[in-house]
Order: C-alpha cells, then sequence, then structure tokens
C-alpha cells in the first residue's frame, strides 16, 4: 500500500504540470463587430456599437431620398487587452486536492516539449468599443422603408482608415 505522502504527491505533480503548462489568467480580446438596436423607451433614438482596432470617426443616417442626419453622439473607449500565446515558457501555481481529504499547492514552470513556432510570453491588442446614437427625423417614413435607409460609419486612427455600411435595425414594434 502506498504512503500518504505519495498519495498526496501525485495529484500535486499533475497539479504542478498542469499549472506551469496552462496560459490561463489573460482575456482573449473581443471580436469585431457592428451591432444596431432602438434604444429601449426612446422610440426614434438609434444606437450602434462597433468594436474594431480602428475608432468610429464620423457616422450617418443615409435617407433614400440622399440626405443625411450625422450622428447626435460618439462617445469611444478604448481598452488594452492581454492574451497569452501559448508558445514559450509559463509560470503557473496549482492545487490539488482528493476525496481523501489531502490538499496539495505548488508552483510550476513549464514550456512546450515540442516547441512552439511562435514568441513566447503574452501579447496585447488594441480595441475600441465606439458607441453612436442616432435621432430618426421621420419615424412613419422610417417605418415604410426602412431597408432602403444606411449607416454608414467612417473608422480613422490618423494613420489608418475604412468605412462601413450596413442597414440600420428594423424598427420597433408598435
Amino acid at each position: 500500500m502506498p504512503s500518504a505522502w505519495f498519495r498526496l504527491s501525485i495529484p500535486a505533480f499533475a497539479a504542478l504540470l498542469l499549472s506551469g503548462c496552462w496560459g490561463g489568467g489573460t482575456t482573449p480580446p473581443p471580436r469585431e463587430s457592428v451591432a444596431s438596436h432602438f434604444v429601449l423607451g426612446s422610440a426614434d433614438q438609434i444606437q450602434t456599437t462597433i468594436v474594431d482596432v480602428l475608432p468610429v470617426k464620423a457616422a450617418m443616417l443615409k435617407l433614400p431620398d440622399g440626405r443625411t442626419v450625422a450622428a447626435a453622439q460618439i462617445d469611444r473607449e478604448r481598452n488594452v487587452y492581454s492574451e497569452n500565446t501559448g508558445y514559450g515558457p509559463n509560470l503557473g501555481v496549482g492545487v490539488a486536492g482528493g476525496s481523501n481529504g489531502g490538499v496539495s499547492s505548488g508552483i510550476g514552470f513549464g514550456f512546450p516539449l515540442f516547441g512552439g513556432g511562435g514568441p513566447g510570453g503574452t501579447q496585447t491588442h488594441s480595441m475600441t468599443t465606439s458607441t453612436i446614437r442616432f435621432t430618426v427625423p421621420d419615424m412613419a417614413a422610417y417605418r415604410r422603408d426602412w431597408q432602403h435607409w444606411v449607416l454608414h460609419i467612417d473608422l480613422d486612427d490618423g494613420a489608418n482608415r475604412r468605412s462601413i455600411e450596413t442597414l440600420p435595425p428594423a424598427p420597433p414594434q408598435d
């Protein structure tokens, strides 16, 4: 029969091994996205949220007759996210417990056995969440032909720029 030390050291060794290889604890950046909806309690207010590496510089709502409505408000929030690349050495802490009530803890250092092919450590990504608000000038016209309206959004950080055009959201139900 194995000793109590041996029974407890197996889970501790496994925890050390896994914690040294596991690169948890970092949050990957959100995916780029565009989402629009009508603001609850305000039937003529459209809110569009864009997550992108570039911030929104300008935005307009294009009407079918060629007129445009500039965004009433543009808010930008820049966030930096860290992401473990999974390559290179990692340091981890682990705790293991068994059904016999024994608990073990330890610190581990792991490295890829077969090479990772990439740089080690953590990469950072900068993303901007831009929130835009529009006021629809004529809700009756919007309800009639909202599929012919266009949200035009210009993204620009001073060095890079691009534009996005998309349909606005369906009108709220009465």
